[in-house]
């Protein structure tokens, strides 16, 4: 892989089953489960390419041969390089990429597309360089919600509130100085509680457009709603 001083190395979880997707991933990976004509890691990758990103590392497990034609196929001039870690947990994909590379790096969830502003996500961390940096997108429940006291009675109604709680949408940005903390620790939900408790842990937020796929249903609304994000 070329060295790039610019940006930040881009690294893209696309190793798991995909389960909840199932029959659709018994035959091909998550990030190339179609979306109109197009799989998910295609808008993926397309929205790094916009922001001119452009090196790679592709963390695969499950029928990592199929992203590798994929690849091969759709982005020969890309700069990038496939991660086959196998049947392992995502610290261990992580480790495997980050043993070959001395950059930064923005991790990304290979079933999650955004219309992030990744110019406005590296500004964000620069001016907090000596955290970590994730991005969050707000909650927002589909139901209506009610608060009720003691004697049952219906005390208020929210139609579809969004909390103040917010999700973890991925694109986060470890400076390489974090490196060796991935090697100290059994999982990454273990390193994000490590960062968080020391207040090492900042949240960039993303108001836009996001859109994860784990099950059918989310594959539909995906399928309704991806003109959104890339005209």
């Amino acid at each position: 892989m070329k060295k790039n001083q610019d940006k930040p190395a881009i690294i893209i979880l696309c190793g798991g089953k995909g389960l909840r997707l199932r029959p659709i991933t018994k035959d091909i990976p998550k990030p190339l489960v179609m979306l109109n004509d197009k799989p998910i890691l295609q808008y993926i990758l397309n929205q790094f390419i916009k922001y001119r990103f452009n090196k790679f590392l592709i963390a695969t497990g499950y029928k990592s041969n199929k992203i590798k034609n994929f690849l091969k196929n759709n982005f020969q001039t890309l700069d990038y390089k496939i991660i086959n870690s196998g049947d392992v947990d995502i610290l261990t994909r992580i480790k495997d990429c980050i043993e070959i590379i001395d950059d930064d790096f923005i991790l990304s969830y290979g079933d999650t597309i955004s219309n992030i502003n990744l110019n406005k996500l590296i500004k964000f961390h620069s001016d907090n360089v000596n955290f970590v940096t994730v991005t969050s997108f707000p909650i927002k429940i589909p139901f209506g919600v009610m608060e009720i006291d003691k004697n049952s009675f219906v005390k208020s109604f929210t139609e579809k509130p969004t909390l103040d709680s917010v999700m973890n949408i991925g694109y986060f940005y470890f400076s390489k100085k974090y490196h060796d903390l991935f090697f100290k620790y059994n999982s990454f939900i273990e390193i994000l509680s490590y960062l968080s408790r020391q207040n090492k842990l900042k949240a960039f937020n993303h108001s836009g457009i996001h859109i994860t796929i784990n099950t059918i249903a989310e594959l539909e609304y995906a399928n309704n709603n991806i003109k959104k994000i890339f005209i």
